[in-house]
């Protein structure tokens, strides 16, 4: 009997751990908020301006977002495209290109999620390197490296915006040796009032935790569409940069061959 218990027990803690560790209820699906063919330009820098890149988000359907990362007149560029799960408000899949002038493409990595194993299989194609699983503890999870765009992909789904949620955080290590892709952490996004940003009203949140090495900063996003307006986080997501601003430029729509015209004309 006292073994039953103890049975009993530990199963009623490994459920309560497994709640703790997903956030996903505090999102619902909602396709009214999935803007199709809206393009979201935005310019990374650190939070100083310096560095500038070009970074174009586009909603290509409503389960599909395209980031074009550039700077103008370059000869390469890169492109990737998320896949997302709307169940689990995270990328299923995410694919990064390299994009060339003379319009060629070239598959660097690819990131797909498996839900039974709550895991990331990782793969380096034309590469010789093997693939690599890295264990996702935390739902939903974003890539920071991908500028939080999965994030900002999901942020009109809050059930309560004004509620606190956590995320897990992966991300590529950038070393030389080892693994090649990592767990970095859970961050913790807080509500902290309403702000004029961007000439706009927008939701000011805070975001930090280990995830981020506990070099956080705030995320404003749109009141009214829901996107993000503006962020600013101590920690770079690319060891090129020294810290991480991303501050939208402008918001347009576009067709899908639109698109492909504008990511064309950059080079």
């Amino acid at each position: 009997m006292r073994k039953f218990f103890a049975v009993l027990f530990l199963t009623f803690v490994f459920a309560a751990v497994l709640f703790a560790q997903n956030d996903t209820g505090k999102f619902r699906f909602k396709p009214k908020k999935v803007s199709v063919g809206a393009v979201y330009h935005y310019l990374k820098t650190n939070i100083d301006g310096t560095n500038p890149e070009h970074i174009s988000q586009f909603i290509h359907t409503t389960d599909k977002l395209e980031a074009f990362k550039f700077h103008p007149q370059a000869t390469r560029a890169g492109l990737v495209i998320a896949t997302m799960d709307w169940r689990n408000f995270s990328a299923r899949r995410l694919e990064s290109w390299q994009v060339f002038k003379d319009e060629k493409r070239k598959l660097f990595a690819t990131l797909d999620y498996r839900d039974a194993e709550k895991s990331v299989e990782v793969a380096f194609p034309g590469m010789n390197k093997t693939s690599e699983r890295t264990a996702i503890k935390h739902l939903p999870f974003h890539v920071y490296n991908f500028d939080f765009g999965s994030l900002n992909f999901a942020f009109p789904h809050l059930v309560n915006p004004k509620k606190s949620f956590t995320i897990g955080i992966a991300d590529p290590t950038f070393k030389d040796t080892g693994a090649a892709f990592a767990y970095r952490g859970e961050a913790t996004v807080n509500y902290v009032g309403d702000e004029r940003r961007n000439n706009v009203t927008c939701r000011k949140y805070s975001v930090g935790g280990n995830g981020l090495e506990n070099r956080g900063g705030f995320i404003w996003v749109n009141k009214k569409g829901g996107y993000i307006e503006d962020m600013e986080i101590a920690l770079p997501d690319n060891p090129d940069w020294t810290s991480f601003k991303l501050r939208l430029t402008k918001v347009e729509k576009m067709t899908p061959q639109e698109w492909e015209a504008f990511i064309k004309k950059q080079f």
